[in-house]
């Protein structure tokens, strides 16, 4: 009745071996896979997927909190966000609210990613056709010796031709604090992606979006106890 009747869109990201990422990122597609949209309504990946506590199936891992990792529940869940962003963003759908990382993660497409934090930062997008929505989440876990497969698909009826394109990255910036450990990082940097909708079949542009995301310079860190000899370069 929804004509859900075809995939109209789907996006594959790929995530290195941590036990933690093994546990949240299988458990987060869970909840989110078969979700259905009606016409007019909102996924919210908060509201989907629920708080990560040790009680709804996540465990604790590496995040990102005001520009640095720390360790908290849910570690790996952004993996998540961001390919269902990517999902989403192909399909068509109206893009309600995402947050991309405060620095640049080389796994995900800069400009295209997302993150989610419980109670501040969500994803959401509206269904804005006149067909139903269904999702598909799919992991296939990492191991010591293959990368995790994080595939998200979107089922509907095809409205639009979508694609994206990004410009070259500009105003690069560096941390030019004394502090700092000269060893790999990222430098911060904006980037726009511009995002197309055409008719299927046809040439002709029906409206373009382009959105800039600014990344904060990111500085490898390295830790250490302070009972610990300085460690060598």
């Amino acid at each position: 009745a929804l004509k859900i009747r075809s995939k109209v869109s789907s996006f594959t990201t790929y995530y290195p071996y941590a036990a933690y990422r093994n546990v949240n990122i299988p458990r987060a597609a869970s909840l989110i896979n078969g979700t259905v949209l009606k016409p007019g309504e909102t996924f919210s990946m908060n509201g989907t997927v629920g708080e990560r506590t040790a009680a709804n199936g996540f465990t604790t891992g590496f995040i990102i909190s005001n520009g640095v990792f720390a360790e908290d529940f849910g570690g790996g869940v952004s993996q998540v966000a961001t390919t269902t962003y990517n999902a989403a963003l192909f399909a068509g759908l109206e893009d309600v609210e995402h947050w991309p990382h405060s620095f640049f993660i080389d796994r995900y497409p800069p400009g295209r990613e997302a993150t989610v934090a419980w109670g501040s930062k969500d994803l959401r997008f509206r269904n804005d056709t006149p067909y139903g929505v269904l999702i598909e989440a799919q992991v296939t876990p990492a191991t010591a010796a293959s990368s995790g497969v994080v595939t998200v698909s979107v089922w509907s009826t095809k409205l639009w031709d979508v694609t994206s394109s990004s410009s070259n990255r500009y105003n690069f910036t560096i941390d030019k604090d004394d502090k700092c450990v000269p060893n790999i990082g990222y430098g911060g940097f904006d980037i726009d992606v511009t995002r197309t909708w055409r008719k299927p079949g046809e040439s002709d542009v029906a409206k373009q979006e382009t959105r800039t995301t600014t990344y904060i310079p990111a500085d490898t860190v390295i830790c250490k106890k302070p009972d610990e000899p300085p460690l060598e370069q």
